[in-house]
């Protein structure tokens, strides 16, 4: 049985989809896994979101939304400094829209991989403590 992530600060992740089941699913399944997760329903909301707060551990970004599109989210992760190096899922039912060298997760979603995507970021971004 797979081991729950433990960090002494839970990690935060954003799950940026217009889909509402798609968002409460995602929200109940990180949280019963000990993240934090936060939610914007399209890219402008993520954008205000990310303009307010601290940067997330991880970002889970739908392509197709009303208004501002994944791709324009990524292009203003891309170019702010203290967000440039969040790492990023697409997660989307239009897989051919994707860009490359971003992880991506087709919908209908399997949990476990994204699960596994998400905790290896996340340890991977934890900065080593040294004694």
């Amino acid at each position: 049985m797979p081991t729950r992530a433990r960090f002494s600060t839970p990690p935060t992740l954003l799950v940026v989809d217009d889909d509402p089941e798609v968002r409460m699913l995602l929200c109940e399944l990180f949280a019963r896994e000990g993240f934090r997760v936060d939610v914007a329903t399209d890219g402008a909301a993520a954008i205000l979101f990310l303009e307010h707060h601290e940067p997330p551990s991880v970002i889970l970004l739908d392509l197709l939304m009303p208004g501002i599109l994944g791709s324009s989210v990524l292009a203003y992760l891309g170019s702010t400094p203290s967000l440039e190096h969040v790492p990023v899922a697409i997660v989307s039912s239009s897989p051919h829209l994707a860009p490359e060298g971003y992880p991506l997760f087709k919908k209908p979603l399997k949990f476990a991989p994204l699960l596994e995507f998400v905790r290896n970021a996340c340890h991977a971004a934890r900065p080593v403590v040294m004694s």
